[in-house]
């Protein structure tokens, strides 16, 4: 290690990784095959996560990132012949590992009735056009292709850690998602998504595998009353009822038996979602004045009792959601995410892994742990967008401060705490609203 930076104690704290569990999972994927005489392959790991950290794009970036670290001249030649599908595979396996890794940081109440909260959601970025038969996406006015990557991500709200990434062409589409993404779903777990994964098949697959779901019910699905088996008039039943709790089947060929839960919002709120969807260029979506008078209401599907979720539960549990949102603004606005860089599909598959590697560790090492003690001392959480931006433009400072960790909190702390507000509650309050 160079003596140039003094950042020993830091790569140990970030990377969580043991130097012979890096060296099996390189061996295994092929991407070493001797004793290398310069990059070894937790070094490689590191500048790769300090390239993404610092917005560096190039093979040049990555090349001085590993030689400032060995305190060695490598060129960007030397990275080039490495970074191929058996570094892909490597960086696979490493986050894979990185992802397992247990974190203990639950809230109670919630984690006594659900194993784990799953918020699964999508965020797409642009990628050079060269890359369109790999990565097809939209074509703008004037006709131009788009090349655009989906990335699915699957995070657990109450450990605060990433469980599953998944890169596609953003013309997969999530309902096609939807059914084929339930490797990463257990017994006992909650799984909270948008209307765009709406799929009654994947709805009864999570509800076989003995786990959960909230969902918004998606406009046009059909509802029948549990008992008559007759079809919900559910904007009658709204007008006389205002709020519902009841049993419903939903679907018309493929029946599922779920809880139906309706609330009224604020007027302000409704008016809103209905100029939005006023103003939605897609001419098909014509919304009736059903449709149009149904957005004052919540309206979730799911599958769980009454007694084990009340109504009002439901709808603070799926607010959570919002969650990942952030997580979202946090990779593009402080992460750089939203520009990738300008390379091969290989070299763009192998960024976007070491990415997710990032983000993974970050999330589990840094902010988990900062924040834990944030909340023990000052009975308040950190702001996940305050911190991620913290430590990317104060990398190199942390770095000298590791050697004085009280200091290090204490600045950390001092610029990183949420902002104390009295019109809406931050994430950490909706959690522990919930306890």
């Amino acid at each position: 290690m160079s003596a140039l930076f003094t950042i020993g104690p830091v790569i140990d704290k970030l990377m969580m990784l043991q130097e012979d569990v890096v060296t099996t999972f390189a061996i295994e994927s092929g991407f070493m095959r001797r004793k290398p005489r310069k990059i070894d392959p937790k070094t490689f790991l590191l500048a790769f996560c300090i390239m993404v950290l610092q917005g560096g794009k190039s093979l040049s970036s990555l090349a001085m990132a590993v030689g400032m670290l060995k305190g060695i001249r490598v060129s960007k030649q030397a990275i080039d012949q490495r970074v191929n599908e058996a570094c892909v595979r490597y960086l696979e396996r490493v986050l894979a590992h990185a992802i397992a890794q247990k974190i203990n940081t639950c809230c109670p109440r919630v984690s006594s009735v659900f194993s784990r909260v799953l918020l699964h959601d999508s965020t797409t970025v642009r990628v050079p056009s060269q890359l369109a038969d790999e990565f097809p996406g939209s074509s703008n006015g004037k006709g131009k292709d788009i090349s655009l990557v989906k990335i699915q991500t699957v995070y657990d709200a109450l450990r605060e850690r990433f469980c599953y990434f998944w890169i596609s062409p953003f013309t997969t589409n999530d309902q096609k998602i939807a059914t084929t993404m339930l490797e990463y779903v257990h017994q006992g777990d909650l799984v909270i998504r948008d209307l765009g994964y709406f799929v009654l098949r994947a709805l009864a697959l999570i509800q076989h595998k003995g786990a959960f779901f909230i969902t918004r019910l998606r406009h046009g699905i059909v509802l029948y009353d549990l008992h008559s088996e007759k079809r919900v008039n559910l904007f009658r039943m709204l007008k006389r009822h205002r709020r519902l709790d009841m049993t419903v089947i939903v679907g018309t060929e493929e029946k599922l038996t779920v809880r139906l839960v309706a609330l009224p919002v604020d007027p302000a709120i409704a008016a809103h979602r209905r100029r939005i969807l006023r103003a939605n260029r897609d001419r098909r979506l014509n919304p009736s004045k059903e449709h149009l008078a149904l957005l004052g209401w919540n309206l979730f599907l799911l599958n769980t009792d009454v007694d084990t979720l009340p109504a009002e539960d439901v709808v603070a549990l799926y607010g959570l959601r919002w969650r990942i949102e952030t997580i979202f603004k946090a990779w593009k606005s402080n992460f750089h995410l939203a520009a990738l860089p300008r390379a091969s599909a290989v070299h763009l598959r192998a960024y976007l892994y070491a990415f997710f590697l990032f983000v993974t560790l970050f999330h589990a090492v840094i902010f988990s742990q900062y924040n834990t003690r944030s909340l023990s001392k000052y009975n308040r959480p950190l702001s996940l967008l305050k911190l991620s931006r913290i430590f990317r433009e104060q990398f190199w400072a942390i770095t000298l401060y590791i050697s004085r960790p009280a200091a290090l909190f204490d600045q950390i702390s001092y610029h990183a705490l949420y902002e104390k507000r009295d019109d809406r509650l931050n994430y950490h309050q909706k959690v522990a609203a919930l306890t």
